[in-house]
């Protein structure tokens, strides 16, 4: 459950590190491509918050039985 939420962490910090790129440093702004980039990590952090909630509920199940 612990890597679940680290690799959410860092997809996060990637995509909020792809942002300020986009915003402070790339000449041409916030491209399409740097937005889908971003948006694809953000995504990625939901899906493993996801899946590290339905293993923690998974694990309360097993655990109350």
């Amino acid at each position: 459950m612990l890597a679940t939420s680290l690799v959410a962490d860092l997809q996060l910090l990637i995509a909020a590190c792809t942002w300020g790129y986009g915003v402070n440093i790339h000449a041409g702004g916030m491209t399409p491509s740097i937005t889908a980039s971003m948006v694809s990590f953000a995504a990625g952090a939901l899906i493993a918050n996801v899946v590290s909630v339905i293993l923690l509920m998974v694990e309360t199940i097993i655990v109350r039985r």
